[in-house]
């Protein structure tokens, strides 16, 4: 057996016990490396995550906003669109009632048969004249342009003039003062500059 001397011995637990201080220094380090690591990830991640909600807190108070915006700006618009109808009712009424004093007047007449002058270059001799009902001065222009025409009474027209049917061309010419008031709406939206916008 071979035996050592204390000195080496002691010398050679010395080195053992260096070498173990060493590698639990070593393992401490790593273990503070792999903690510090962990620790700044955590963080990172819970900016990350915190960051991720502010956002989508933010978005979700934006798109809120937009809505009450777009819900406020759409109230508006109905308002608007109904004072407009209401104005535009009210200008159409004037103007009908101003139609329909004039299909009173005797200046109806001249209108009518000036009317009925400018339509003999457009249609033949087969002819069929609708009129408003009572409208007494439409059925005598007829008549005396006319002879021959057919005249019949149509409920549709309440202001006045007529509306004529070529049975040979198959066409209809409407020249009642209802489809011109109608025709004025579409020019009356253009150019009254009431148009809605918020």
């Amino acid at each position: 057996m071979i035996q050592q001397s204390p000195a080496k011995t002691k010398s050679f637990l010395k080195a053992i016990n260096k070498a173990a201080m060493q590698k639990c220094s070593d393992i401490a380090k790593q273990i503070e490396d792999t903690t510090q690591e962990e620790m700044q990830r955590a963080e990172d991640e819970a900016r990350r995550d915190g960051h991720l909600k502010i956002e989508a807190a933010k978005s979700k108070i934006e798109a809120q906003a937009k809505l009450k915006v777009a819900l406020y700006e759409n109230e508006k618009k109905k308002e608007i669109y109904s004072k407009r109808s209401a104005y535009q009712q009210e200008v159409f009424a004037l103007a009908k009632a101003k139609l329909q004093a004039f299909a009173a007047s005797d200046a109806y007449t001249d209108f009518l048969e000036k009317r009925l002058n400018e339509l003999s270059n457009k249609v033949g001799k087969n002819l069929t004249f609708k009129v408003r009902n009572d409208d007494t001065f439409a059925q005598s222009a007829i008549q005396k342009t006319y002879p021959t025409a057919a005249i019949e009474t149509d409920p549709t027209i309440t202001i006045g003039a007529f509306k004529v049917i070529d049975q040979d061309k198959n066409i209809l010419i409407d020249e009642t003062l209802d489809a011109g008031l109608e025709n004025q709406l579409d020019w009356f939206l253009l150019h009254s500059k009431l148009k809605v916008e918020v």
